[in-house]
């Protein structure tokens, strides 16, 4: 099972990062009508959450189901892009598991983002001014 994980102080790049790995396609977030990218964190880009949130991906889902789902969840709108030239996917009713088989890429056992994640959240613990 895919699991997204969304922290209000996770940067969009992250964010962006972790679509790639786990559905093998670019992702554009969108904050009131504007690139996502104008804000730092998921919090100022109006995430609901005060906490770390794991949310399973439904591969079943239309491509259009699923960015209407986290829309409505999370606050923030996402446009699925091919990996290959970051456009839009234009078959909106393709199914996520659709793009995922797609890429021939993909190398399993691939744990990167995952402890790069997990490494952020444990240092942001660190005290004010204290830095790596």
């Amino acid at each position: 099972m895919k699991v997204l994980k969304f922290h209000p102080l996770m940067t969009i790049s992250l964010l962006q990062l972790q679509f790639q790995r786990l559905l093998s396609c670019n992702v554009t977030v969108y904050v009131h009508n504007s690139l996502g990218n104008a804000f730092d964190t998921l919090k100022e880009a109006g995430f609901p959450a005060d906490m770390l949130v794991e949310y399973p991906i439904d591969e079943t889902l239309s491509l259009r189901e699923f960015e209407e789902e986290l829309e409505e969840k999370f606050n923030f709108s996402l446009e699925l892009c091919n990996k290959k030239d970051n456009k839009p996917f234009t078959n909106k009713s393709q199914h996520l598991f659709q793009i995922i088989a797609a890429d021939g890429s993909r190398e399993d056992g691939n744990s990167t983002l995952d402890i790069s994640l997990d490494l952020w959240l444990n240092n942001r613990q660190a005290p004010p001014g204290f830095s790596c």
